[in-house]
Formats: structure tokens, sequence, C-alpha cells
């Protein structure tokens, strides 16, 4: 299953703070490329634990609702490919099991 998902990053001196609105959750990277990987994998993670817990993903929020919610960051859209990290997670999991 995949999906795709705002996400709100906001510069500080040393990172860029990352908001993921659908699932409120925070991360950051040390730039926007690392940020929106940090995201991607926030997001995962979150996704494939509320999935094993029987919980639906949330529905993505529109970009512009996102926009207009949080309009001093820079707001972007993160996919995921939910089946392909729980695959990649299982792996490690094993290899440290």
């Amino acid at each position: 299953m995949k999906g795709v998902y705002p996400v709100v990053m906001t510069k500080g001196d040393s990172y860029v703070v990352t908001y993921i609105p659908d699932f409120d959750i925070n991360t950051q990277g040390t730039d926007i490329p690392d940020a929106i990987e940090m995201a991607r994998d926030a997001i995962g993670l979150m996704g494939i634990d509320m999935q094993d817990d029987g919980e639906a993903l949330p529905e993505a929020s529109a970009v512009e609702q996102i926009k207009m919610e949080y309009g001093t960051g820079i707001v972007s859209l993160v996919d995921v490919d939910f089946d392909e990290y729980r695959r990649r997670n299982d792996k490690r999991r094993e290899k440290y099991e």
C-alpha cells in the first residue's frame, strides 16, 4: 500500500524540524532532503505500527488545507510505500535476532 502525506518543514539554526499533521508526529533532518527522508521513515514506522494494531491509516490532508493551517513553514508531500517499508524493517529485525 502506498500513500502520500503532506509535511510542514521549518528551518532552524541547525536542523529542519518536520511536522507530519496526519500522524501528529515530528522529526528532523540536517537539511531539507534529510528531513524528507526522516519524515518518510517516521510515517512508515507509524503506519506499520498502526496496521499491526488494527488501526486504519489516516487519509492524507489536502495540501491547501495544510498551507492555510501552517502558513509559516515549507509544505511538501512525502510518499511512503508501507509494504516496502515493512519488508525492509522485517529484514533489519531478522538480522539482529
